[in-house]
C-alpha cells in the first residue's frame, strides 16, 4: 500500500509534510513522547498536556484511593492505536497498545513500583523511569489514546490544508479532560483504502522516548558514583581516617571505577533509579534540563529525500505554476511546502482558518510559533508582535497586493494569535508603495505584514539547501526591519 501522500496525490515528500507521512502496511518506527509534548509552548501542545496530566493524575488517585473499579475502567479503555502505523510490529501494523485484556497488569505494575509507594510518580513523561516493563512502545500508544480527540482535530487541520477528504469512522473512546470520562463518538478520518488514518505531528514524535531509565542510569547515575567514588576515597576521607601521611595525601591520585564495574555492584533497577533521585533529586532536575534542551525534533526523510534536493524540487515547481486563480490551490500548497521545509520545526501545526465575505471564500493557513532562537522567538516574545502564530495568506497574484488584501490580514490578528503576518505573492510592481503601505500599518502598531515573492522563496530555498539558517533569520530580520524604519 502507499504512503498516505501518495495516495492522496500530495506530490510531496517528508520534508514538506508537518506530520508522519505513514504507510499502512508497515509501521513507522517512531514514537509519540509524551516529554515532548510537554516541553512545547503551542496551544495545541498544552492541550495535549493538559490531557495528559489529568488522564495519569486521574489513574493515580484511584489506585491510591484503593478505588480499582474506577482504575480498570480508566485503563481499560486504552486500546491499540492501529490508526496511527507508528511502532516496531513488523509486517501489518497490529498496534502494541495497553488493550482492556492488559489493563488490570498496567494497574498492578504502576501500583507495585517502588515510585508509586513513594509518591514520586507523578508524571507519565517519567513512567518509563520507574516502572519496570513499560518502554517506548508502552508509553507511546497510552499516550496516543489519551490524546486520540487532540490527533483527530490535528488531522482535520492537515486535511484542511491539502484538501483531503475524510469519512466517518467510529473507533476508540475519546477522553475527555474537562469531565474525567472516556467518550464515544463518530468522527471523521481520512482513509488508505479501507484502512482509517490518524495522523501525527512530526514535533510530538521521537525514536526514544526522552525521559528512559537506560539513558539515565548510565549517563548520569553511573557518573554520578563515580564522581562520589573519588571523592570519598579522596584525599580528605585519607587524611582524616590516618590511613595516609599529608605528603602521601598530597601525591594520592584516585583512580575512577568503570561504569561497568560500578554495574556490577549497582545494578540498573528501579529500585536504584527512586534511591538516587530520592536522595540525589537534583539529578533528576539536571536530567530533565538537559533532555529539554537538546529535545530536538525529529527530521523525518527518506534515502534520497535530502534537504537540497527538497529545495530545488520546490524551485523547479514554483517556476512552472502559473499565476491566477486556476492554480490557486496548486500555489496554495506549494507555500504550504516551502514553510515545513525551511522553517520546521520553529513553524509547526499548521491549520486552515476562513471566512466568506460577501460571497468571497479567503482562506489563511495559520502557523504555531514555538522558536527556541532568532527571529521568530523574538518576534514571539515582543511585546509589539506577540506572535505565538503566524498567520500565512497565499495570493498567486499577477498583479500587485492591494489595500483589501491588506486590510483582510489586519483583520485576522489578536492577542492570541498575535500581530505577525505573511503574505505570499508572485511578484510586486510597485514595491515602494506596498512597503510604505505596510510602514504605516506598523508604525501604528495595527501588525506586521512581511511580503515574500517569488525571488523571495528562491532564495530561501536555496539558503535552506546549503544550511545556512543564520542567512534565513537575516533574510527574515531585514524584511521586519524595512517594517519599523
Amino acid at each position: 500500500m502507499a504512503k498516505f501522500s501518495k495516495y492522496h496525490g500530495l506530490k510531496a515528500s517528508q520534508a514538506q509534510l508537518d506530520f508522519v507521512d505513514v504507510n499502512s502496511s508497515q509501521d513507522t518506527p517512531v514514537f509519540i513522547d509524551p516529554f515532548a509534548i510537554e516541553i512545547r509552548s503551542d496551544p495545541w501542545s498544552n492541550d495535549c498536556a493538559e490531557a495528559i496530566r489529568v488522564f495519569f493524575h486521574s489513574v493515580l488517585a484511584a489506585l491510591r484511593n484503593g478505588d480499582d473499579g474506577r482504575a480498570k475502567y480508566l485503563l481499560g479503555q486504552l486500546h491499540e492505536p492501529a490508526e496511527t502505523y507508528l511502532g516496531l510490529s513488523q509486517g501489518k501494523p497490529k498496534g502494541r497498545g495497553v488493550g482492556s485484556f492488559q489493563a488490570d497488569l498496567l494497574a498492578d505494575a504502576i501500583r507495585n513500583s517502588v515510585a508509586f509507594e513513594s509518591g514520586k510518580l507523578e508524571d507519565l513523561s517519567e513512567l518509563a523511569l520507574y516502572v519496570e516493563g513499560i518502554g517506548r512502545d508502552k508509553v507511546s500508544d497510552l499516550t496516543t489514546n489519551i490524546i486520540r480527540a487532540q490527533l483527530v482535530e490535528y488531522t482535520k487541520n492537515q486535511c484542511g490544508v491539502f484538501g483531503i477528504s475524510r469519512s466517518d469512522y467510529v473507533g476508540p473512546p475519546l477522553w475527555d479532560a474537562k469531565t474525567e470520562e472516556w467518550r464515544s463518538a463518530t468522527i471523521k478520518l481520512p482513509y488508505i483504502g479501507k484502512k482509517p488514518v490518524l495522523l501525527v505531528p512530526k514535533t510530538i514524535v521521537r525514536r526514544n522516548l526522552s525521559l528512559n531509565s537506560s539513558d539515565f542510569y548510565s549517563k548520569h547515575i553511573l557518573t554520578f558514583l563515580q564522581a562520589e567514588h573519588v571523592a570519598a576515597h579522596g584525599s580528605l576521607t585519607a587524611l582524616i581516617r590516618g590511613k595516609s601521611s599529608a605528603a602521601e595525601v598530597k601525591n594520592r591520585v584516585v583512580k575512577k571505577p568503570t561504569k561497568a564495574k560500578l554495574k556490577e555492584i549497582h545494578p540498573k533497577n528501579p529500585s536504584i533509579i527512586l534511591e538516587m533521585i530520592n536522595e540525589h533529586p537534583e539529578l533528576l532536575e539536571y536530567y530533565k534540563k538537559l533532555a529539554a534542551e537538546r529535545n530536538e525534533p525529529l527530521t523525518i526523510s527518506e534515502k534520497d529525500d535530502s534537504v537540497a534536493k527538497v529545495c530545488a524540487l520546490l524551485s523547479e515547481k514554483l517556476k512552472r505554476i502559473k499565476s491566477g486563480p486556476k492554480a490557486a490551490t496548486e500555489y496554495h500548497s506549494l507555500a504550504a511546502g516551502v514553510i515545513t521545509t525551511v522553517f520546521y520545526p520553529h513553524l509547526a501545526l499548521p491549520s486552515i482558518e476562513w471566512e466568506i465575505n460577501d460571497g468571497r471564500k479567503r482562506v489563511d493557513v495559520v502557523y504555531m510559533n514555538d522558536s527556541r532562537e532568532g527571529f521568530l522567538q523574538q518576534r514571539r516574545d515582543a511585546g509589539n508582535t506577540a506572535a505565538t502564530m503566524v498567520i500565512v495568506e497565499c495570493k498567486n497574484y499577477s498583479k500587485d497586493i492591494a489595500n483589501p488584501e491588506i486590510d483582510q490580514l489586519l483583520g485576522r490578528f489578536d492577542n492570541r494569535r498575535g500581530k505577525l503576518g505573511w503574505v505570499f505573492c508572485r511578484k510586486v510592481d510597485d514595491e515602494k508603495r506596498l512597503l510604505d503601505r505596510c510602514r504605516d500599518l506598523a508604525k501604528a502598531g495595527s501588525g506586521f505584514i512581511m511580503v515574500f515573492t517569488d525571488s523571495d522563496i528562491h532564495e530561501l530555498l536555496h539558503l535552506k539547501a546549503v544550511s545556512d539558517e543564520g542567512a534565513i533569520n537575516r533574510l527574515l530580520l531585514g524584511k521586519y526591519k524595512d517594517l519599523i524604519s
